[in-house]
């Protein structure tokens, strides 16, 4: 008898242990997405495709983007004028090819991530 119990408790613990939740595999968090910001990102791009009109130093008489104090007053209207098409009235770059889709979510992730400067 003392053996039939014994055999009882052991396959009950092997079904018990067999049936527990499995621990899951630790979830990591995925790193940080880093924010766009106007001297890491945005700067250059505007230095590439929106010169010499908005670059003083070249020329440019419109809008001053060539700073960030300047710039960060034109965050919203910089992706609506760069999203438009180039036949629609006040599309950017002004007599230039329209953006690539990269470019554009560019200046999209600078104002969504808070147009910060550095």
């Amino acid at each position: 008898m003392r053996n039939y119990f014994f055999s009882t408790l052991l396959i009950g613990m092997a079904v018990l242990a067999a049936c527990s939740p499995k621990s899951a595999p630790s979830k990591s968090e995925p790193p940080p997405v880093p924010k766009t910001t106007y001297v890491g990102h945005v700067q250059a791009l505007i230095q590439a495709k929106c010169s010499p009109c908005h670059i003083p130093s070249k020329g440019g008489k419109k809008a001053d983007f060539d700073n960030y104090a300047s710039a960060l007053k034109f965050g919203a209207e910089m992706v609506a004028r760069v999203e438009k098409e180039p036949t629609v009235r006040g599309f950017m770059p002004f007599k230039g090819t329209k953006l690539s889709v990269d470019e554009i979510a560019v200046f999209k992730k600078w104002v969504s991530d808070g147009m910060m400067e550095k």
